[in-house]
């Protein structure tokens, strides 16, 4: 019996260590796709977990072993010492070897580092998450961005003027594609994004578009090119989302739907909780079903949206952006686009505010547009207790001054903040003397206020989302709740 059980754990030990290493290293990298379909096919365990458990019952009979040797005794009931060492050695070693198998996993291994999760979106064949973004002139030109499953890589849109339908007239642009992956996502590790930007367009000319794959095509959209002159338009700005995804997506339709006229979309910063999480993505592209492929989105970069040292790797992937930024900062972090009589400058507030100065200023100082907005994501007036933006001040706002930029859109207070007109780090009395800052939140994440003295109107736990119309020398301003409440306006009149 004795003889049995020691090669009983000695085989037992061989195998368990045999397996648990040639899965660590055949599970090493981002191959969670064997996760997914289950462990050799048999246990639905995911493979990176299969390998701990491996570990742990290495660790496991070598102390069960050693304990049977270590009371192990002779014919005579005695307890055998002679040669203890040789005999548990190996064992203690293999009983090791298990113990830095198992902490070296789970101290290294991405999947075990962070939690192992899923999306309630996971991408199928048919192409989804259509949304439109420029990235280049708004009057000529318009981003496409879609996603399917990893597996589909031909997709193409179609397009024609809308006054063109009877004839059936489409013209076919092939669209780029890249994977996007995920490692943490048990359900949905990778799939394709798709992009197809559209050029030559007429301006002021609705088109309506189809993206597809194969045979499969998505539901028909439209959009509508910038005007080439000056004629009054609407857009909507937003701040944070970051979570309460299908609260957010009731606001979104709620503003498209009662304002049809908005041109676009602005959202400053905080589009997810997580920028490394793509099923947050996911939730945020569901919830905006409806608009964003119809109404192109200008996001900017929030703090919540970066992915660690990663910087906002998944954002940058998944929008198409103008890249006229400055130098020195990566592509579509920051950049600049004219739509009518207005000029947008979208910046990058969580880099060192320097980086984009000497850009920011020639943006102003070129643009001949009546009319200047700045986007970005940290308030450089703050509502929130206990916060400051010194540098951020110090860095811009001289130019919003210089140049006369009518407003900053905001976000990352969660809370609703108006500031009087600004101009040298004072309040004025006519809002076009000066610069009008504001920061919002659209999601259900609310922060407390501490009164300020620049405060025109502030107020808490409210979501919002804000209409701006320009009629050219007016600017009307609204702010309104879920239930299509205004609860804040302005006009400035040049």
């Amino acid at each position: 019996m004795r003889r049995f059980a020691k090669w009983f754990f000695i085989v037992a030990l061989v195998v368990v260590a045999s397996t648990g290493i040639f899965i660590h290293f055949a599970a090493r990298g981002t191959d969670i796709a064997v996760a997914q379909r289950g462990f050799l096919g048999i246990a639905k365990w995911y493979v990176l977990d299969v390998h701990v458990v491996f570990g742990f019952l290495l660790v496991l009979l070598g102390v069960v072993y050693c304990m049977i040797r270590l009371f192990a005794r002779d014919e005579k009931g005695s307890a055998r010492r002679r040669g203890l060492l040789r005999r548990v050695l190996p064992i203690v070693v293999a009983v090791a070897l298990g113990g830095l198998l198992v902490l070296g996993v789970v101290e290294h291994h991405p999947v075990l580092v962070a939690d192992v999760r899923a999306t309630s979106h996971p991408a199928t064949d048919s192409p989804d998450q259509v949304v439109l973004t420029w990235s280049d002139d708004p009057r000529t030109t318009q981003a496409v961005q879609w996603r399917t499953a990893a597996g589909i890589e031909e997709c193409s849109i179609r397009y024609r003027s809308a006054l063109s339908e009877v004839l059936g007239e489409w013209a076919y642009v092939q669209a780029l594609n890249s994977l996007l992956e995920d490692p943490q996502l048990a359900n949905d590790p990778l799939n394709r994004r798709h992009t197809a930007v559209l050029a030559g367009l007429n301006p002021a000319t609705t088109y309506v578009y189809q993206v597809g794959c194969g045979d499969t095509w998505a539901p028909e959209a439209a959009f509508t090119t910038a005007p080439a002159e000056d004629v009054p338009f609407t857009f909507i700005y937003m701040g944070d989302v970051q979570n309460g995804f299908e609260a957010w997506g009731d606001l979104l339709r709620a503003a498209y739907e009662r304002h049809p006229e908005a041109a676009f979309l602005i959202v400053a910063g905080d589009l997810v909780g997580n920028g490394c999480d793509r099923s947050q993505w996911d939730a945020f592209f569901h919830a905006a079903k409806g608009a964003f492929d119809r109404r192109p989105l200008v996001p900017a970069v929030g703090n919540h949206d970066e992915c660690d040292d990663e910087a906002p790797r998944m954002y940058l992937e998944l929008f198409a952006l103008p890249k006229n930024g400055p130098g020195g900062v990566t592509p579509e972090r920051a950049y600049a686009f004219e739509y009518g009589n207005a000029l947008f400058v979208v910046l990058d507030s969580n880099l060192d505010p320097a980086t984009q100065t000497r850009w920011l200023e020639d943006r102003l100082a070129e643009s001949q547009a009546a009319w200047k907005f700045v986007v970005c994501h940290h308030p450089a007036y703050v509502s929130k207790p206990h916060r400051d933006s010194a540098e951020m001040r110090a860095e811009w706002c001289p130019l919003f001054d210089a140049y006369h930029v009518d407003m900053v859109l905001q976000g990352h207070d969660h809370a609703y903040m108006r500031t009087r007109p600004m101009r040298n780090g004072t309040a004025v009395d006519e809002p076009a003397a000066g610069t009008t800052y504001i920061v919002s939140v659209a999601g259900t994440k609310f922060y407390e206020q501490a009164e300020r003295d620049y405060f025109a109107v502030g107020f808490e736990a409210v979501s919002t989302y804000q209409v701006v119309t320009i009629d050219g020398g007016r600017l009307d301003y609204k702010a309104y709740d879920l239930d299509g409440n205004t609860v804040d306006a302005v006009t400035i009149q040049k």
